[in-house]
């Protein structure tokens, strides 16, 4: 795991998380998935202030970045957001999480191996490697895991090619 680099216009240290319970959801591109093609997916909460209004909606993101062979995960991300950008997108809500909790997600997710240059398992595959963990830890319910894999679909690993 790197530090982000500066072009991903991180925000942490203005937002850091702090210990209040707070949804966990997952992110998916679009609202439906045709059936072909990539769908990038991330996990996200928010670090918004309480004073914070719509117009500084702040997330904090846990993702694999990048493209077919050249894929990153960095730690911690906090980007600013519109409101208008988690609409277009399929939203479900993992739960309510503690600090805790939270910090356990961010500790599974750097551990989730990845091929920097794969070109077959892409952000899908590490984020299926990172809800079954959290699975594993009891975080979320199988059940929980399966009909996200349903809605969104996550992808098995493959062979590299």
């Amino acid at each position: 795991m790197a530090a982000p680099p500066k072009a991903m216009n991180n925000i942490h240290d203005k937002y850091p998380d702090n210990d209040k319970m707070k949804h966990v959801f997952i992110q998916a591109d679009n609202k439906a998935y045709p059936g072909y093609g990539d769908r990038h997916v991330l996990l996200w909460w928010s670090n918004s202030n309480d004073e914070d209004n719509d117009s500084n909606f702040v997330t904090q993101v846990i993702q694999l970045t990048g493209q077919a062979g050249n894929y990153n995960y960095y730690a911690p991300v906090v980007k600013p957001r519109s409101p208008t950008s988690t609409a277009r997108h399929l939203q479900i809500d993992l739960g309510n999480f503690t600090r805790e909790e939270r910090d356990k997600i961010l500790d599974l997710a750097k551990r989730v191996q990845f091929n920097k240059k794969s070109t077959v398992n892409g952000c899908r595959v590490w984020t299926r490697d990172l809800l079954e963990s959290m699975v594993n830890q009891g975080l979320i319910t199988k059940a929980k895991f399966e009909s996200i894999d349903a809605e969104i679909p996550l992808m098995k690993r493959k062979e590299e090619a």
